[in-house]
């Protein structure tokens, strides 16, 4: 019968661990196959290493001394006396033997059935060792398998990675090109404009108020409420034009003066008699002293100012205003939207439209109170869509829509062709 093959399991064991070792340390394995993989290891020890040889050995041994009643081999140590001491025990063990067997019969027969069991079992053993030492290597295959797969992957993923740094970094690139080229490409410094050049001239000026502003008795009309809002004097009339109100300030025999920085709209009201000055109004509010006015007024002035000349001229107003001052200003209304294709871009001079609101927060803002907002001078009826009349004919449900369509012209009419300019009013404490 042919000599079966052996299998080296301790090197194939120690192998398999020094794997496992190495995998365990580069976090290979997650943690639930750690434990599985230790289990296994537990197994393996219990039964694997030296077990076979050993099993050899243990059934070699039973099966040459399982029966008691063979004889054991006398020899002696002795020189002198050895032989006869051998001799004697042969002669004694060759008396006895016969009464030995009888007692020892029994034994002997469990012996037997013993090694015979354990002889039977062998091969069973040395079979589970096999398939156990196969299975490892189905193990160590499948570990080596899905190491070369998890390195493949590992390896994708490091390839995205770099794809995706590569990607990141060309977009910081790009990002500092369009950084470059939005310096080198700022828009260039305002142009230079002549001296002399890029303002209308005052007399062009006066005769564009005179064509679109309105004549100069429908203005004085326009600002007539106002003088209610005032108490007394002296009241400056900031940008004062052609010198309406300070005519009507006049008529009612309060204190007025103005200011304009139009040379000519200065020598018009001169020549009416009224008090006027040429000047700046930031600047000449700022030689004021404070608390020395009654009131201030100023129409169609704020919309010609920047944001910051704005705040500044209602933040001196209230400082040279004294204790229940008023400050008056009229401008256009923005939220009449036919304002934009008409009066406000038609001036060349206007910056920006000051919402109602704004001029409220900025007033507050300043120390006003009873701050209040009025809308003047509204659009011409003959502007605005008429409503339409019912007809003797009509049903409810034709009355209804009707009254529908009339309430949503009457929206309509308010959005566009409302008051066209808004005064807001505010009384310093």
């Amino acid at each position: 019968m042919a000599e079966e093959p052996t299998v080296d399991v301790a090197r194939l064991m120690e192998e398999i661990k020094e794997r496992v070792r190495q995998r365990k340390a580069s976090g290979f394995y997650s943690e639930e196959e750690i434990r599985r993989i230790t289990r296994m290891e537990l197994e393996v020890q219990e039964v694997l290493p030296g077990y076979r040889d050993e099993l050899d050995f243990h059934l070699t041994t039973l099966n040459d001394i399982w029966d008691p009643r063979e004889p054991e081999p006398i020899t002696s140590h002795r020189r002198v006396v050895g032989p006869v001491l051998v001799a004697l025990k042969r002669v004694v063990q060759r008396l006895g033997r016969p009464f030995i067997g009888l007692a020892l019969a029994r034994q002997a027969r469990v012996n037997s059935h013993l090694v015979q069991l354990l002889n039977s079992f062998a091969p069973q053993i040395r079979d589970h060792l096999r398939e156990l030492a196969h299975r490892l290597e189905q193990a160590q295959e499948r570990m080596t398998i899905g190491y070369t797969e998890q390195q493949q992957r590992q390896q994708e993923l490091f390839a995205q990675v770099e794809a995706l740094r590569a990607e990141v970094a060309r977009f910081a690139s790009h990002l500092e090109d369009l950084a470059a080229s939005r310096r080198l490409g700022e828009l260039p410094p305002r142009p230079q404009v002549p001296q002399g050049r890029g303002e209308v001239d005052a007399a062009q000026y006066l005769a564009f108020e005179d064509l679109h502003r309105g004549v100069r008795a429908e203005i004085k009309e326009r600002q007539r409420a106002y003088l209610a809002e005032f108490t007394d004097g002296p009241i400056l009339d900031l940008g004062c034009g052609r010198g309406e109100f300070l005519e009507l300030c006049r008529e009612a025999g309060l204190g007025a003066r103005g200011i304009d920085a139009n040379p000519l709209m200065v020598e018009a009201c001169r020549a009416l008699g009224l008090d006027a000055e040429g000047a700046d109004g930031l600047s000449y509010l700022q030689t004021l002293p404070d608390a020395s006015l009654g009131g201030a007024f100023c129409s169609h002035l704020i919309e010609h100012l920047e944001p910051q000349a704005l705040i500044a001229l209602i933040q001196l107003a209230h400082a040279k205003l004294r204790a229940d001052g008023v400050f008056v200003a009229e401008t256009p209304n923005p939220v009449c939207l036919t304002v934009f294709s008409g009066a406000f871009y038609l001036d060349p001079t206007h910056q920006k439209p000051i919402h109602p609101q704004l001029a409220r927060f900025l007033l507050e803002a300043a120390g006003f109170k009873e701050v209040t907002v009025k809308f003047v001078n509204p659009y011409p009826p003959e502007m605005r869509l008429q409503s339409l009349e019912p007809a003797w004919w009509m049903r409810r449900i034709e009355l209804d829509y009707l009254d529908a369509l009339n309430a949503n012209f009457a929206r309509l009419n308010d959005l566009l062709w409302g008051c066209q300019d808004y005064a807001i009013i505010g009384r310093k404490p």
